[in-house]
């Protein structure tokens, strides 16, 4: 008797073993397959890219005449739009020698231009006028991601070679939510992607030495060493699928491995799976049989006792059944409450999105009000400056009438080039004054420094004349601010303004402008050596209707236009005292790439 129980009991365990094996071997494959069509679709969605844009004239062109700035700039855009409508990490451009071109991250401090990938196996295959695959981790941004390249050529002739770099850790983020344990290995058997972080640039096994140098040599991998997993091979059931032990320290655990090549790719996904459920399901079915034998021992004791185990399922169940109605009806109280204030929400925030709009347009009056009214400010200063050159236009249109009546030509010529002159000034004054005048948009550009001093200058270039102010610019050439040229003129004005009325009962007037720019900031400074600011109003300055003027000559709102329009495009507007005298303010803004 207890030989026959023995042989069931061993069958039992044989053939739960083996069954749940091939049931797990079979949900292994499955999943497998599913990773591999993942797999390929993150790749093959991006296979076209490099092939479509090396037809495009631009990147030729640029090929051909690779110091042309414009063309550089064009290749530079158009390949961002592509990058942001494609979603791939980096599109670029190399020259027949390898060296990075134009790039769609031309604009970022990652930039690959002037970068030479020659190195790199994707660009020697494009370079031999194949379609080029190569995974890796990036040479200057040290990520990793997908090379696919394809040669651009003029005839037969390859001119150089277009790249696009795809970064797969979404998909790798995608498994490791599904808690499976696996890796995408290359041909070497390096895991380049992992559901478990610390298997990442890990190997199936050693590497040779060979294989380390040529990958040193390629870069393939960055600085990443290669250790190898702690897998002891066991049992090989076929081709793709063994048995092994896994050992990390001190602990171990038994795993069955399954892989799925990728031939294209080179690549093979590797898939760990626990087979403690299976020696937890033998043991329990070793438990099982050996409770049945009990059990046919005794037999009228376990029918009894079903008996009363019905009963309890039963009670159980409707017990069960009430609290699964009761949550019900708790869950659905709960969604039309949440429903209620979703809506609620919504009002609240489309309220705000129409109060923010509300705001803005106000600003944007104010501002205009506000150069209305440095306009009619100026209005004096600019009738004064127009009246000259219309009295000197008229003395010498007579006098040419005169010269004119008695046969001097060239004296009349001489006249008609001074007229001529005067009126290309006077076209100068109206037509800065009808751009300051125009209601310009809140749109940031690359706006050249020195033009908008010169325009805020000229509108008050009579006023300077007339209180005999000696101003000192202090400006480098060619600085570019973000911002909006005829706000910035606007604010220019304004900080000139009010240092003409501080200098203007001073016996040796004088301001100051001066211009610094340090790495992504550009600071202007407007100083002058009148009395300064109260140290109890300099808190006060940039608040709306404070003014230290008559009503007549101010309503105390240009610092508190000129310190929104500043914000608005990112920069910063503050008021000091000098130390010899004087007020400063600096007008901070955002130096722009040209």
């Amino acid at each position: 008797m207890l030989c026959l129980a023995g042989c069931l009991l061993w069958l039992a365990a044989q053939w739960s073993e083996r069954s749940a094996l091939a049931q797990l071997r079979t949900a292994g494959q499955h999943r497998l397959d599913v990773y591999t069509g993942s797999l390929r679709n993150a790749v093959d969605r991006y296979t076209w890219l490099p092939f479509v844009l090396s037809s495009q004239r631009d990147l030729a062109d640029l090929l051909r005449a690779p110091q042309d700035a414009v063309q550089l700039e064009r290749v530079n855009r158009y390949l961002k739009a592509v990058n942001d409508a494609a979603q791939a990490s980096a599109i670029y451009v190399l020259n027949a020698e390898g060296l990075a071109l134009a790039s769609s991250n031309w604009d970022t401090p990652q930039s690959y231009i002037g970068n030479n990938y020659a190195f790199r196996p994707y660009y020697q295959q494009a370079r031999l006028g194949y379609a080029g695959r190569f995974y890796g981790v990036g040479f200057t941004t040290q990520q990793p991601g997908y090379f696919l390249s394809y040669p651009i050529r003029d005839g037969e002739r390859v001119l150089g070679v277009v790249v696009a770099k795809v970064s797969l850790d979404a998909l790798e983020s995608n498994w490791r939510v599904t808690g499976e344990r696996m890796l995408v290995s290359d041909k070497d058997g390096i895991a380049f992607l992992a559901t478990d972080p610390a298997w990442k640039w890990h190997t199936l096994a050693p590497l040779p030495s060979y294989t380390l140098r040529y990958i040193k040599e390629s870069r393939q991998y960055g600085r990443n060493i290669f250790p190898a997993l702690g897998l002891l091979k066991q049992q090989r059931l076929d081709n793709n699928t063994q048995l092994a032990r896994f050992k990390t320290g001190s602990d171990q655990a038994d795993l069955l491995v399954q892989t799925a090549k990728v031939p294209d790719l080179g690549w093979q996904i590797v898939l760990f799976t626990d087979l403690t459920p299976i020696r937890q399901g033998v043991s329990r079915v070793l438990l099982g049989t050996s409770l049945g034998l009990l059990a046919l021992l005794a037999w009228y004791l376990f029918w009894r006792q079903r008996r009363r185990r019905i009963r309890d399922n039963l009670r159980a169940s409707q017990a069960l059944k009430q609290a699964h109605d009761q949550l019900e009806q708790k869950v659905a109280a709960r969604t039309d409450d949440l429903l209620g204030a979703n809506t609620q929400l919504q009002r609240e925030i489309a309220e705000r999105i129409r109060t923010e709009l509300d705001l803005r347009a106000a600003q944007n009056e104010l501002v205009q009000a506000g150069k209305m009214a440095v306009l009619g400010q100026m209005a004096a200063g600019v009738t004064h400056e127009l009246n000259q050159p219309l009295t000197a236009m008229r003395a010498l249109a007579d006098n040419a009438k005169l010269l004119l009546e008695r046969g001097n030509i060239a004296a009349v010529a001489s006249n008609l080039l001074h007229i001529s002159q005067l009126t290309e000034r006077m076209g100068k004054i109206t037509g800065q004054l009808r751009s300051f005048a125009r209601k310009s948009d809140n749109r940031a550009e690359a706006v050249l420094l020195t033009q908008s001093i010169s325009n805020a200058l000229l509108l008050l270039e009579q006023r300077l004349r007339q209180q005999r102010v000696a101003l000192n610019i202090e400006q480098p050439e060619q600085v570019w601010v973000r911002c909006n040229a005829v706000r910035l003129e606007q604010v220019l004005i304004n900080l000139l303004r009010n240092a003409l009325d501080a200098v203007k009962n001073q016996p040796a007037a004088c301001i100051t402008l001066a211009v610094q720019q340090a790495q992504d900031k550009v600071k202007i400074s407007v100083l002058d050596n009148g009395p300064g600011i109260a140290a109890e109003q300099l808190a006060s300055v940039f608040d709306p209707f404070f003014t230290t003027k008559g009503d007549a000559e101010g309503l105390g709102l240009g610092l508190a236009i000129s310190l929104s329009i500043v914000r608005d495009f990112g920069g910063n507007l503050q008021a000091s005292n000098r130390p010899e005298g004087g007020a400063c303010f600096e007008l901070e803004l955002l130096a722009a790439k040209v």
